[in-house]
Protein backbone atom coordinates (compact mmCIF):
# COMPACT_ATOMS: atom_id res chain seq x y z
CA UNK A 1 0.00 0.00 0.00
CA UNK A 2 1.08 3.66 -0.74
CA UNK A 3 1.51 4.58 3.09
CA UNK A 4 2.02 8.78 1.94
CA UNK A 5 0.11 10.79 3.13
CA UNK A 6 -1.57 13.90 1.03
CA UNK A 7 -1.80 17.05 3.15
CA UNK A 8 -1.80 20.69 2.26
CA UNK A 9 0.40 23.16 4.56
CA UNK A 10 0.53 26.95 4.61
CA UNK A 11 3.19 27.02 6.17
CA UNK A 12 5.06 29.22 3.49
CA UNK A 13 2.74 31.86 3.23
CA UNK A 14 3.28 35.35 4.86
CA UNK A 15 -0.75 35.76 6.36
CA UNK A 16 -1.70 35.04 9.93
CA UNK A 17 -4.53 32.38 9.19
CA UNK A 18 -7.79 31.83 11.29
CA UNK A 19 -9.61 28.71 11.41
CA UNK A 20 -12.55 27.35 13.47
CA UNK A 21 -10.35 24.62 14.48
CA UNK A 22 -6.58 24.39 15.54
CA UNK A 23 -5.63 20.67 16.13
CA UNK A 24 -2.66 19.56 17.94
CA UNK A 25 -1.84 16.22 17.71
CA UNK A 26 -1.85 14.12 14.51
CA UNK A 27 -2.66 10.56 15.83
CA UNK A 28 -5.99 8.84 15.33
CA UNK A 29 -7.68 11.16 17.84
CA UNK A 30 -6.17 14.05 16.02
CA UNK A 31 -7.05 12.62 12.79
CA UNK A 32 -10.69 11.44 13.33
CA UNK A 33 -11.56 14.78 14.67
CA UNK A 34 -9.88 16.72 11.46
CA UNK A 35 -12.03 14.65 8.93
CA UNK A 36 -15.37 15.10 11.47
CA UNK A 37 -14.76 18.30 11.89
CA UNK A 38 -14.08 19.44 8.07
CA UNK A 39 -16.84 17.00 6.27
CA UNK A 40 -19.27 19.55 8.65
CA UNK A 41 -17.78 22.72 6.77
CA UNK A 42 -15.43 23.79 9.68
CA UNK A 43 -12.08 25.15 8.50
CA UNK A 44 -9.45 22.86 9.92
CA UNK A 45 -5.57 23.08 10.84
CA UNK A 46 -4.04 20.18 12.02
CA UNK A 47 -0.51 19.98 13.67
CA UNK A 48 1.98 17.33 14.01
CA UNK A 49 5.19 17.15 15.57
CA UNK A 50 6.88 14.20 14.20
CA UNK A 51 5.35 12.40 10.96
CA UNK A 52 1.18 11.64 11.32
CA UNK A 53 0.64 8.38 13.00
CA UNK A 54 4.00 7.88 13.87
CA UNK A 55 3.45 7.91 17.87
CA UNK A 56 0.85 5.75 20.22
CA UNK A 57 -1.38 5.37 16.78
CA UNK A 58 0.93 3.41 14.71
CA UNK A 59 1.89 1.00 18.02
CA UNK A 60 -1.23 -0.72 19.16
CA UNK A 61 -1.94 -4.17 19.12
CA UNK A 62 -3.79 -4.10 16.17
CA UNK A 63 -7.22 -4.80 17.61
CA UNK A 64 -10.50 -3.45 16.65
CA UNK A 65 -12.29 -4.75 19.51
CA UNK A 66 -14.75 -4.34 22.65
CA UNK A 67 -12.52 -5.21 25.14
CA UNK A 68 -14.31 -8.18 26.79
CA UNK A 69 -12.03 -7.64 29.98
CA UNK A 70 -13.89 -4.80 30.76
CA UNK A 71 -17.09 -6.42 31.64
CA UNK A 72 -15.11 -7.52 34.56
CA UNK A 73 -14.96 -3.51 35.59
CA UNK A 74 -18.77 -3.01 34.89
CA UNK A 75 -17.91 -0.85 31.78
CA UNK A 76 -20.48 -1.65 30.12
CA UNK A 77 -21.29 1.85 28.32
CA UNK A 78 -17.50 1.20 27.18
CA UNK A 79 -17.68 -2.73 25.76
CA UNK A 80 -21.12 -1.09 23.95
CA UNK A 81 -19.85 1.82 22.13
CA UNK A 82 -16.40 -0.25 21.23
CA UNK A 83 -18.70 -3.12 19.43
CA UNK A 84 -20.44 -1.10 18.03
CA UNK A 85 -17.89 1.29 16.54
CA UNK A 86 -16.22 -2.66 15.42
CA UNK A 87 -19.30 -3.17 13.52
CA UNK A 88 -19.06 0.21 11.76
CA UNK A 89 -14.73 -0.03 10.90
CA UNK A 90 -15.92 -3.57 9.31
CA UNK A 91 -18.37 -1.97 7.29
CA UNK A 92 -16.85 1.50 6.15
CA UNK A 93 -12.99 0.08 6.34
CA UNK A 94 -12.73 -2.68 4.95
CA UNK A 95 -9.87 -2.21 3.54
CA UNK A 96 -7.92 -1.22 6.89
CA UNK A 97 -9.99 -3.47 9.41
CA UNK A 98 -10.94 -7.48 8.54
CA UNK A 99 -12.71 -10.00 11.10
CA UNK A 100 -9.92 -12.21 13.37
CA UNK A 101 -11.20 -15.19 14.70
CA UNK A 102 -9.71 -15.52 18.52
CA UNK A 103 -9.66 -18.82 20.54
CA UNK A 104 -9.82 -18.60 24.20
CA UNK A 105 -8.23 -21.53 25.59
CA UNK A 106 -9.13 -22.00 29.68
CA UNK A 107 -6.68 -23.46 32.00
CA UNK A 108 -7.36 -24.79 35.56
CA UNK A 109 -4.36 -22.91 36.88
CA UNK A 110 -6.35 -19.70 35.17
CA UNK A 111 -7.86 -16.58 37.42
CA UNK A 112 -11.03 -16.84 34.86
CA UNK A 113 -12.89 -19.92 35.51
CA UNK A 114 -14.71 -21.66 31.99
CA UNK A 115 -18.02 -20.73 33.38
CA UNK A 116 -17.09 -17.05 34.01
CA UNK A 117 -15.39 -16.94 30.78
CA UNK A 118 -18.98 -18.40 29.11
CA UNK A 119 -20.86 -15.92 31.31
CA UNK A 120 -18.86 -13.05 29.79
CA UNK A 121 -18.95 -14.03 26.14
CA UNK A 122 -22.57 -14.26 26.37
CA UNK A 123 -22.96 -11.05 27.48
CA UNK A 124 -20.27 -10.12 25.03
CA UNK A 125 -22.42 -11.34 22.52
CA UNK A 126 -25.40 -9.26 23.65
CA UNK A 127 -24.11 -5.94 23.69
CA UNK A 128 -22.75 -6.66 20.31
CA UNK A 129 -26.05 -8.02 19.05
CA UNK A 130 -26.16 -5.63 15.56
CA UNK A 131 -22.94 -7.64 14.90
CA UNK A 132 -22.22 -9.62 11.21
CA UNK A 133 -20.15 -11.49 13.02
CA UNK A 134 -20.75 -15.19 13.66
CA UNK A 135 -21.48 -16.36 17.69
CA UNK A 136 -19.05 -17.12 20.15
CA UNK A 137 -18.88 -21.28 20.61
CA UNK A 138 -18.19 -23.89 23.43
CA UNK A 139 -14.91 -25.73 22.74
CA UNK A 140 -13.87 -29.02 24.10
CA UNK A 141 -10.65 -29.86 25.17
CA UNK A 142 -9.85 -32.07 22.42
CA UNK A 143 -11.07 -29.16 19.70
CA UNK A 144 -8.90 -26.87 21.13
CA UNK A 145 -5.73 -29.25 20.47
CA UNK A 146 -6.84 -29.97 17.57
CA UNK A 147 -7.01 -26.72 16.36
CA UNK A 148 -3.94 -25.13 17.97
CA UNK A 149 -1.38 -28.31 18.19
CA UNK A 150 0.93 -25.88 19.50
CA UNK A 151 -0.88 -25.29 23.04
CA UNK A 152 0.56 -27.00 26.27
CA UNK A 153 -2.26 -29.69 26.94
CA UNK A 154 -1.51 -29.64 30.68
CA UNK A 155 -4.50 -28.12 32.60
CA UNK A 156 -6.25 -27.48 29.76
CA UNK A 157 -10.22 -27.34 30.48
CA UNK A 158 -12.08 -26.54 27.31
CA UNK A 159 -12.53 -22.74 25.63
CA UNK A 160 -13.97 -20.22 23.64
CA UNK A 161 -13.97 -19.48 20.19
CA UNK A 162 -15.05 -16.13 19.27
CA UNK A 163 -14.73 -13.43 16.32
CA UNK A 164 -13.55 -9.91 16.81
CA UNK A 165 -11.16 -7.65 14.27
CA UNK A 166 -7.84 -6.88 13.24
CA UNK A 167 -6.77 -3.70 12.31
CA UNK A 168 -4.01 -1.44 10.78
CA UNK A 169 -3.77 1.51 12.70
CA UNK A 170 -0.76 3.45 11.23
CA UNK A 171 -2.89 3.33 7.87
CA UNK A 172 -6.35 3.91 9.37
CA UNK A 173 -5.02 7.27 10.50
CA UNK A 174 -3.63 8.24 7.22
CA UNK A 175 -6.93 7.43 5.52
CA UNK A 176 -8.72 9.89 8.20
CA UNK A 177 -6.08 13.08 7.10
CA UNK A 178 -6.67 11.64 3.33
CA UNK A 179 -9.85 12.19 3.22
CA UNK A 180 -9.90 15.01 5.42
CA UNK A 181 -7.04 17.06 3.16
CA UNK A 182 -9.23 15.77 0.05
CA UNK A 183 -12.24 18.19 1.96
CA UNK A 184 -9.81 21.05 2.84
CA UNK A 185 -7.84 20.34 5.96
CA UNK A 186 -4.60 22.42 6.32
CA UNK A 187 -1.98 20.50 8.05
CA UNK A 188 1.76 20.41 9.13
CA UNK A 189 3.92 17.81 9.65
CA UNK A 190 7.17 18.18 11.74
CA UNK A 191 5.98 21.32 13.32
CA UNK A 192 6.07 21.85 16.66
CA UNK A 193 3.54 24.73 18.80
CA UNK A 194 6.34 27.03 20.97
CA UNK A 195 3.68 28.88 22.54
CA UNK A 196 0.06 29.41 22.89
CA UNK A 197 -1.10 33.28 22.01
CA UNK A 198 -3.82 34.22 24.40
CA UNK A 199 -5.96 37.52 24.34
CA UNK A 200 -7.66 38.57 27.86
CA UNK A 201 -6.54 34.97 29.15
CA UNK A 202 -8.02 33.42 26.58
CA UNK A 203 -6.48 31.29 23.86
CA UNK A 204 -6.45 32.32 20.32
CA UNK A 205 -3.69 30.70 18.50
CA UNK A 206 -0.69 29.30 18.28
CA UNK A 207 3.11 29.92 17.56
CA UNK A 208 4.39 27.03 15.54
CA UNK A 209 8.02 26.02 14.03
CA UNK A 210 8.98 24.10 11.27
CA UNK A 211 12.77 24.05 10.76
CA UNK A 212 14.10 28.11 11.06
CA UNK A 213 10.35 29.20 9.86
CA UNK A 214 7.61 30.68 12.61
CA UNK A 215 4.31 31.45 12.14
CA UNK A 216 1.34 32.29 13.85
CA UNK A 217 -1.77 30.43 13.38
CA UNK A 218 -5.81 31.68 15.11
CA UNK A 219 -8.37 29.26 15.52
CA UNK A 220 -11.71 29.97 17.44
CA UNK A 221 -11.14 26.46 19.16
CA UNK A 222 -7.59 24.71 19.96
CA UNK A 223 -7.62 21.17 20.28
CA UNK A 224 -4.97 19.08 22.50
CA UNK A 225 -4.98 15.98 20.95
CA UNK A 226 -1.46 14.85 21.81
CA UNK A 227 -2.33 11.87 23.66
CA UNK A 228 1.08 10.83 25.97
CA UNK A 229 2.07 14.34 25.35
CA UNK A 230 -0.99 16.03 26.51
CA UNK A 231 0.19 17.20 29.78
CA UNK A 232 3.09 18.88 27.93
CA UNK A 233 1.03 20.62 26.11
CA UNK A 234 -1.07 21.72 29.07
CA UNK A 235 1.62 22.90 31.55
CA UNK A 236 2.55 25.28 28.53
CA UNK A 237 -0.84 26.90 28.61
CA UNK A 238 -0.84 26.90 32.70
CA UNK A 239 2.20 25.72 34.21
CA UNK A 240 0.30 25.14 37.32
CA UNK A 241 -1.63 22.34 35.73
CA UNK A 242 -2.36 19.46 37.13
CA UNK A 243 -1.55 16.02 35.02
CA UNK A 244 -4.21 14.92 32.32
CA UNK A 245 -2.81 11.74 32.20
CA UNK A 246 -0.91 9.03 33.30
CA UNK A 247 0.59 7.03 30.65
CA UNK A 248 0.59 3.18 30.83
CA UNK A 249 3.37 1.57 28.67
CA UNK A 250 1.88 -1.53 26.21
CA UNK A 251 5.42 -3.07 24.51
CA UNK A 252 5.01 -5.66 21.97
CA UNK A 253 6.90 -8.47 20.44
CA UNK A 254 7.17 -9.97 16.85
CA UNK A 255 8.27 -13.80 16.62
CA UNK A 256 8.80 -16.07 13.71
CA UNK A 257 5.61 -17.55 12.10
CA UNK A 258 4.13 -19.69 15.21
CA UNK A 259 1.98 -21.41 12.55
CA UNK A 260 -1.29 -19.91 14.51
CA UNK A 261 -4.36 -20.08 12.67
CA UNK A 262 -6.47 -18.28 14.97
CA UNK A 263 -5.39 -15.38 17.46
CA UNK A 264 -5.23 -16.06 20.91
CA UNK A 265 -6.54 -14.71 24.00
CA UNK A 266 -4.42 -16.20 27.14
CA UNK A 267 -3.61 -15.15 30.60
CA UNK A 268 -0.56 -13.86 32.33
CA UNK A 269 0.39 -16.87 34.43
CA UNK A 270 -0.16 -15.47 38.25
CA UNK A 271 -2.16 -12.10 37.17
CA UNK A 272 -5.62 -11.39 36.34
CA UNK A 273 -4.16 -9.52 33.25
CA UNK A 274 -4.62 -10.77 29.56
CA UNK A 275 -2.69 -11.30 26.35
CA UNK A 276 -2.91 -11.94 23.03
CA UNK A 277 -0.76 -14.03 20.51
CA UNK A 278 -2.12 -12.88 17.07
CA UNK A 279 -0.95 -13.76 13.87
CA UNK A 280 0.04 -10.45 11.83
CA UNK A 281 2.09 -10.19 8.40
CA UNK A 282 2.85 -13.58 8.38
CA UNK A 283 4.98 -13.34 11.43
CA UNK A 284 3.21 -14.01 15.22
CA UNK A 285 2.54 -10.76 17.57
CA UNK A 286 2.46 -11.09 21.15
CA UNK A 287 1.45 -7.98 23.31
CA UNK A 288 1.14 -6.61 25.38
CA UNK A 289 2.14 -5.22 28.45
CA UNK A 290 0.29 -2.53 31.16
CA UNK A 291 2.79 -0.94 33.28
CA UNK A 292 2.88 2.90 34.33
CA UNK A 293 5.54 4.94 32.78
CA UNK A 294 6.76 7.95 34.04
CA UNK A 295 9.01 10.69 32.31
CA UNK A 296 9.12 12.33 28.64
CA UNK A 297 7.37 10.08 26.33
CA UNK A 298 9.88 11.14 23.57
CA UNK A 299 11.96 8.44 25.10
CA UNK A 300 10.03 5.89 25.39
CA UNK A 301 11.99 2.22 24.47
CA UNK A 302 11.33 -1.93 24.97
CA UNK A 303 13.40 -3.24 27.77
CA UNK A 304 14.62 -6.58 28.07
CA UNK A 305 12.49 -6.64 31.14
CA UNK A 306 9.58 -6.07 28.81
CA UNK A 307 10.63 -8.69 26.37
CA UNK A 308 11.32 -11.32 28.73
CA UNK A 309 7.89 -10.93 30.39
CA UNK A 310 6.06 -11.28 27.14
CA UNK A 311 8.37 -14.33 26.48
CA UNK A 312 8.09 -15.80 29.79
CA UNK A 313 4.26 -15.58 29.35
CA UNK A 314 4.00 -17.18 26.11
CA UNK A 315 6.26 -19.98 27.09
CA UNK A 316 4.10 -20.94 29.84
CA UNK A 317 1.25 -22.05 27.21
CA UNK A 318 3.63 -23.40 24.34
CA UNK A 319 4.48 -27.18 23.97
CA UNK A 320 7.86 -27.95 23.30
CA UNK A 321 8.95 -25.14 22.46
CA UNK A 322 10.57 -22.13 24.11
CA UNK A 323 10.69 -18.82 22.70
CA UNK A 324 13.96 -16.62 23.87
CA UNK A 325 15.08 -13.00 22.56
CA UNK A 326 16.74 -14.79 19.79
CA UNK A 327 13.62 -15.18 18.47
CA UNK A 328 12.35 -12.11 17.95
CA UNK A 329 12.49 -10.51 15.03
CA UNK A 330 10.63 -6.96 15.87
CA UNK A 331 9.38 -5.07 18.95
CA UNK A 332 7.61 -2.32 19.76
CA UNK A 333 5.91 0.00 22.65
CA UNK A 334 3.52 2.70 22.22
CA UNK A 335 2.33 4.82 25.32
CA UNK A 336 -1.77 4.64 26.18
CA UNK A 337 -3.15 8.17 27.25
CA UNK A 338 -4.78 7.17 30.10
CA UNK A 339 -7.19 9.52 32.40
CA UNK A 340 -4.88 10.73 35.77
CA UNK A 341 -6.15 8.25 38.12
CA UNK A 342 -4.66 6.74 41.80
CA UNK A 343 -5.30 3.50 40.40
CA UNK A 344 -3.38 0.68 38.86
CA UNK A 345 -3.14 0.85 35.15
CA UNK A 346 -5.03 -2.50 34.58
CA UNK A 347 -8.13 -0.60 36.41
CA UNK A 348 -8.13 2.62 35.15
CA UNK A 349 -11.07 3.34 32.15
CA UNK A 350 -10.27 3.18 28.94
CA UNK A 351 -13.06 5.72 28.68
CA UNK A 352 -12.08 9.30 26.90
CA UNK A 353 -12.36 12.65 28.98
CA UNK A 354 -13.21 16.19 26.74
CA UNK A 355 -11.79 18.62 29.57
CA UNK A 356 -11.36 22.73 28.34
CA UNK A 357 -8.77 24.66 30.68
CA UNK A 358 -9.39 27.90 31.76
CA UNK A 359 -7.49 29.36 28.98
CA UNK A 360 -10.37 27.94 26.67
CA UNK A 361 -7.89 25.18 25.23
CA UNK A 362 -9.67 22.01 25.06
CA UNK A 363 -8.00 18.75 25.78
CA UNK A 364 -9.23 15.20 24.31
CA UNK A 365 -7.27 12.15 26.19
CA UNK A 366 -7.71 8.85 26.54
CA UNK A 367 -10.36 6.45 24.83
CA UNK A 368 -9.91 2.81 22.86
CA UNK A 369 -8.54 3.32 19.30
CA UNK A 370 -11.81 1.02 18.33
CA UNK A 371 -13.94 4.01 19.64
CA UNK A 372 -11.82 6.98 17.78
CA UNK A 373 -15.04 7.46 15.91
CA UNK A 374 -17.24 8.15 18.29
CA UNK A 375 -14.57 10.25 20.22
CA UNK A 376 -14.61 12.60 16.96
CA UNK A 377 -18.29 12.83 16.93
CA UNK A 378 -18.60 13.75 20.39
CA UNK A 379 -15.87 16.45 20.09
CA UNK A 380 -16.96 17.97 17.24
CA UNK A 381 -20.53 18.45 18.70
CA UNK A 382 -19.07 20.36 21.71
CA UNK A 383 -16.86 22.71 19.40
CA UNK A 384 -20.04 23.41 16.99
CA UNK A 385 -22.13 24.30 20.31
CA UNK A 386 -20.21 26.59 21.38
CA UNK A 387 -19.90 28.47 17.75
CA UNK A 388 -21.49 31.99 17.85
CA UNK A 389 -23.58 30.42 14.45
CA UNK A 390 -23.62 26.46 14.90
CA UNK A 391 -26.61 26.23 12.74
CA UNK A 392 -24.23 26.70 9.23
CA UNK A 393 -22.45 23.67 9.76
CA UNK A 394 -23.39 19.68 8.64
CA UNK A 395 -24.49 17.20 10.70
CA UNK A 396 -22.02 14.29 11.29
CA UNK A 397 -21.67 11.97 8.31
CA UNK A 398 -18.53 9.26 9.11
CA UNK A 399 -21.10 6.96 10.98
CA UNK A 400 -21.96 5.98 6.97
CA UNK A 401 -18.81 6.92 5.13
CA UNK A 402 -16.49 5.01 3.69
CA UNK A 403 -13.01 5.09 4.43
CA UNK A 404 -10.86 4.78 1.20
Amino acid sequence: MDRSCKTKSSMELNQDPHYDLIIIGGGINGASVARDAVLRGLSVCLIEKNSFGSGTSSRSTKLAHGGIRYLEHFEFTLVYESLRERHLLLQNAPKYVKPLKFLYPIYKSGYRSLLRVRCGMWLYSLLSRNSTLPKHKRLKKEDILSLCPSLSPYGLQGGIIYYDAQMKDYELVLANINDASNHGLISHENTTVTNFIKDNKQCTGVIIKSGDLSKKIYGSTILNATGPWCNELSKLDEPSAKPLVAPTKGAHIIVNDLGLSHALTLEIPNEKRMFFMIPWENNTLIGTTDTPFEGNPDTISITNDDKQYLLNAANHYLKNQTLTENDIIDSFVGLRPLQYSEKTASRRSRDFSLFESNSGLLHLFGGKYTSYRHMAEITVNHIISQHPNPTQFYPCTTQSRMLQ
